[in-house]
């Protein structure tokens, strides 16, 4: 019957969790201490959940990149960020080249 109701857009279940979750927002919004305790829940639980799932998180994630076809990913990357993935290019060619010179000056400096 619940999953029933969470399903139907205009059941009584769903539109109170609705005008709940927006008055909460509304509250939110304006309460500084009320932002302050969700943060705190917010972040209470998010330190539980990785220390508790590390290994499975870590599983998760390493699963998902590696079955990613790297073509395919490439073209997704590629078209939405566009333009944009070219600075990114060459930012990191810059300061790789510059913290690479970095490095070698360092090292030559100190006789290594």
């Amino acid at each position: 019957m619940i999953v029933s109701a969470a399903e139907d857009e205009r059941s009584e279940l769903r539109l109170r969790v609705r005008a709940s979750l927006l008055s909460l927002g509304a509250r939110m919004s304006l309460d500084p201490k009320l932002q302050g305790k969700v943060d705190g829940w917010l972040e209470s639980a998010a330190v539980y959940v990785v220390t508790t799932y590390r290994k499975e998180i870590t599983s998760l994630i390493t699963d998902t990149v590696a079955s990613w076809d790297a073509e395919h990913t490439t073209k997704k990357i590629e078209a939405n960020i566009g333009r944009d993935l070219q600075f990114i290019r060459i930012n990191g060619t810059v300061v790789g080249s510059l913290a690479g010179l970095l490095i070698y000056i360092i090292s030559r400096a100190l006789g290594a």
